[in-house]
């Protein structure tokens, strides 16, 4: 039987998420909330729109959360769920001690996609871990079951680090460009070598990142020069504290 997903909350991140999802087969049926995206999801996908979430909630199998974080609570407790059904929660930073109550009896499955699911390439968090809510998220890239509710919050940081790459990028971008080289052929070159290092580091885990760079970082190498430049001004620790003071946050 088909399942059903119902997407309460159709936004920003949800428009990005589709191209992926719809590959499931699945029927969607999403809230007129956000009536732009909600029109171009339906013109572009089937999505059907309701107009009251209820409605959603009543024939969901599965009902994707995709509100605005700090109204994900108030927005479940105007609504009933039922104990066969699963709330796949994308609302970054509300754990189940906030929101489980306010979906009861349903099942509360959290997690984190990027934008990169357009493409297949969103490294998706989960937890827990859950088949259906699997299937569901796979056409968006690899889903990344955590061991504990405790992990979600230094995992998804690095949702954020993927922002900061696409700022380095736009950084060197600029550099590639202010030396001649036009900037389409600068911004897929340093985007291409971005992809390329962390390919190299996805599928080699044989060997340690460590001896990755010590691989193209040898004495007297282009590599080496630049990376001890980067290291003499300390320009690595800034990555790690922005993603501290981000986890400290919470």
């Amino acid at each position: 039987m088909t399942q059903i997903i119902g997407i309460v909350g159709a936004g920003h991140l949800v428009k990005h998420m589709m191209p992926a999802m719809v590959k499931t087969g699945y029927r969607f049926i999403v809230s007129e909330r956000g009536r732009a995206t909600s029109e171009y999801l339906a013109g572009h996908y089937g999505a059907e729109i309701f107009t009251d979430n209820q409605a959603i909630v009543n024939e969901a199998d599965i009902v994707i959360l995709a509100v605005r974080p700090f109204d994900a609570v108030s927005v479940c407790e105007g609504l009933t769920f039922g104990e066969r059904q699963t709330v796949l929660s994308l609302c970054a930073g509300i754990g189940s001690a906030e929101l489980g109550p306010a979906i009861s009896p349903a099942r509360l499955v959290m997690a984190m996609p990027v934008v990169a699911a357009q493409f297949g390439e969103s490294p998706t968090l989960m937890f827990p871990d859950d088949e259906p809510c699997r299937h569901l998220l796979a056409p968006c890239g690899p889903v990344l079951a955590l061991n504990s509710e405790a992990d979600f919050g230094p995992a998804s940081t690095i949702a954020c680090y993927y922002g900061w790459v696409q700022e380095l990028i736009g950084e060197m971008t600029g550099w590639v460009s202010s030396h001649g080289i036009d900037e389409e052929t600068a911004r897929l070159l340093v985007a291409q070598m971005t992809r390329a290092a962390a390919t190299t580091v996805r599928d080699r885990p044989e060997d340690t990142i460590r001896d990755l760079v010590d691989e193209l970082a040898t004495p007297r190498s282009f590599t080496l020069k630049g990376l001890e430049v980067l290291r003499d001004r300390d320009a690595l620790t800034p990555w790690k504290d922005a993603a501290a003071a981000l986890f400290d946050a919470d």
